[in-house]
C-alpha cells in the first residue's frame, strides 16, 4: 500500500529467480495503510487513516491475484495496523493515535461488521495479533513498553487480560511490530527506540509471556543515538538533525531460523539468528538497502527472496537471502508513492 497516492499495487514474484514484476494497481482510497489478508487467501483488508476511517475488503482472484472490490465497513479509529485472528473470523486493529485495539467479526461472506468491540490500552498501540494456536492474542504498546497479552474468545471475538495483563519489554525501547516462531512457543518483538529485538517464551496453557532473550540490532558504526517516540506532528523529526534509531518491521523466515527487522534511519536490515529450541538470538549482522526509509518487509514463501518498501524510495526491491542474512538486490518495480505496507500471497496456480 502506498498512502500518499491511495495506491495498492500488485506484483508478481518469480521464486526461481527473484525477479519482481508490476502487475497492477488499484485505488483503495486516502491514506490507505495497513493490510491484512484472511488465512485462506481469498481476501485483502486495507484500512483507510482519514476520516471516515474504514476498512476496505477485496476479494482476490485465484487465478491473477488481482483485486476486486467486495465490501467496506467502519473502523472505530485510525489504524497503524491490521491483522485477522488465524481463523479468519475476526479483524484486528492497533490504533497509535486512538491508545485502543479494535476486534470487530467478519462473516461467511468476508465482510467486517461495523459492531467492534473497542479495547483501550495506554500510549501508542501499535500492533496486534493472534499467535498460532488461536488461543492468544499479543499487542505492542509502545509508549509503556508492554506487550500486552490476553485470550481470545473463540465464539465471540472478545478479549481478556492474561495475568496482570502484560509482559515488559526492556525500559526505553518502543515495542512496535510483533512476529512469532513458526512452532507457537516464541514471540519477537522489535524496539521502534533501541534497534533491538526482545523475545518471548509463550505459555502453552495460560499464554503468558516470559522474557527469554533481549538482543542489540544496531551496531555503533552506524552513528545513531536512541530514538525517540514521534507521532503525526513530528514524524521526521524535522526539528532534530540528530541521526536516531528508527526500528519498524520484524519478519521471521518461513523455517524460523533468520529475522530481520528494518531500520529507517540509515536505511538498512539487521539480521538475527533465531534458535528454534530455546528462543534465544544472535546478531549477524547489519545491512544496507537502496529503499529509502524502509518500512515493511516481507519473505517469499521459499525464504530465498525478502521484499523490501521504502516511505521514501520510488521503487520495490527484491533480495536474495544468503549466509547469516546478508542480501543481494536482485530486482525491482516501480512502488506506489510512500509505500509502506507490503503482504505476500503464495498462488501456485497464478
Amino acid at each position: 500500500s502506498s498512502p500518499e497516492d491511495g495506491m495498492i499495487s500488485q506484483y508478481r514474484l518469480d521464486e526461481n529467480t527473484g525477479s519482481l514484476t508490476l502487475v497492477h494497481q488499484t485505488h483503495a482510497g486516502d491514506q490507505v495503510n495497513p493490510m491484512a489478508l484472511s488465512p485462506d487467501g481469498s481476501t485483502l483488508y486495507a484500512a483507510l487513516r482519514v476520516k471516515p476511517f474504514r476498512v476496505m475488503a477485496y476479494r482476490i482472484d485465484p487465478a491473477s491475484g488481482q483485486l476486486d472490490a467486495a465490501a467496506e465497513a467502519p473502523l472505530a479509529a485510525s489504524l497503524a495496523y491490521l491483522s485477522t485472528d488465524r481463523s479468519g473470523r475476526y479483524l484486528m486493529g492497533a490504533s497509535y493515535g486512538g491508545n485502543v485495539l479494535t476486534v470487530q467479526p467478519i462473516d461467511a461472506e468476508h465482510r467486517p461488521s461495523e459492531d467492534i468491540k473497542v479495547y483501550p490500552t495506554g500510549p501508542y498501540a501499535h500492533s496486534v495479533r493472534s499467535d498460532p494456536s488461536n488461543r492468544f492474542v499479543y499487542a505492542g504498546n509502545l509508549g509503556v513498553d508492554q506487550v500486552l497479552q490476553f485470550t481470545l474468545d473463540d465464539s465471540s471475538g472478545a478479549l481478556e487480560p492474561i495475568g496482570n495483563g502484560h509482559a515488559s519489554v526492556t525500559a526505553g525501547s518502543g515495542p512496535r511490530h510483533i512476529a512469532f516462531a513458526p512452532s507457537g512457543k516464541f514471540l519477537y518483538v522489535v524496539g521502534e527506540l533501541s534497534g533491538t529485538v526482545d523475545s518471548f517464551s509463550i505459555d502453552a496453557q495460560t499464554g503468558a509471556l516470559t522474557k527469554v532473550a533481549h538482543v542489540e540490532g544496531v551496531p555503533k558504526s552506524l552513528n545513531l543515538v536512541h530514538g525517540e517516540i514521534r507521532n503525526a506532528g513530528n514524524n521526521d523529526l524535522k526539528d532534530d538533525p540528530t541521526p536516531r534509531i528508527w526500528a519498524a518491521d520484524i519478519r521471521v523466515s518461513p523455517d524460523g531460523q533468520l529475522i530481520y527487522i528494518t531500520e529507517r534511519t540509515t536505511s538498512s536490515v539487521s539480521a538475527f539468528k533465531a534458535d528454534p529450541a530455546s528462543g534465544t538470538l544472535s546478531f549477524q549482522g547489519n545491512y544496507p538497502l537502496q529503499e529509502k526509509q524502509p518500512r515493511n518487509i516481507a519473505f517469499s514463501p521459499s525464504g530465498r527472496w525478502l521484499l523490501v518498501t521504502g516511505e521514501k524510495a520510488d521503487k520495490v526491491g527484491s533480495y536474495a537471502v544468503g549466509a547469516a542474512g546478508a542480501l543481494t538486490r536482485t530486482a525491482e518495480a516501480p512502488s506506489g508513492k510512500g509505500a509502506l505496507w507490503i503482504e505476500m500471497l503464495n498462488l501456485p496456480g497464478a
